[in-house]
């Protein structure tokens, strides 16, 4: 038996050049440099990102970013539509930041339908804010281009008093709510 276990193994050839055995596949390294080179780059990229990204402003306010756009707003003073036009982005934004009101991503005529516009603002507010917001309105659509320098700085110091308002209401409400729960 053991005899004919052996007559099965076969023998190689003495002639058969070693370099036949040596032949590889074309994938087999390109796999190899994809497995290596594709993490690298990924890799890399991330570490430019994070280096070139600039950092986020620490404690920038909604209020705070509101108060250094009316003033830019309040140098600038441009022609009374993009004045207005200009004036209610910077309220829908402070709307947005603070209260969480959709305002910024809505227009006008959304805005004025929503039943629970403004329902995060102070009640104490809601009505200041929903007139000067119509009143903006009536600037933007009715294309007036004209330089009111006096009605311009008006609007402006309207709508400063109403951000620092709405602030200043929004913190009582807060402390009001720790005291009734303390």
């Amino acid at each position: 038996m053991g005899n004919e276990i052996l007559q099965h193994i076969p023998t190689l050839e003495n002639d058969i050049p070693a370099d036949q055995f040596m032949v590889q596949e074309f994938w087999i390294p390109l796999a190899w440099a994809c497995a290596v080179v594709i993490p690298l780059a990924a890799l890399c990229a991330w570490w430019l990102y994070r280096r070139n990204r600039k950092p986020a402003a620490i404690g920038i306010t909604p209020l705070q970013e509101a108060m250094t756009a009316l003033a830019e707003l309040d140098t600038q003073l441009p022609p009374m539509r993009e004045c207005a036009l200009r004036l209610s982005m910077i309220l829908r934004s402070f709307l947005a930041g603070q209260a969480q009101d959709p305002a910024l991503y809505e227009t006008h005529e959304e805005f004025s339908q929503r039943m629970d516009s403004l329902s995060n603002v102070p009640l104490s507010c809601q009505l200041e804010t929903r007139d000067l917001l119509e009143h903006l309105a009536e600037f933007k659509y009715a294309g007036d281009t004209e330089n009111n320098a006096t009605r311009a700085h008006g609007l402006i110091e309207a709508a400063r008093t109403l951000v620092a308002r709405i602030d200043t209401a929004q913190q009582q409400e807060q402390k009001n709510k720790k005291e009734v729960t303390a």
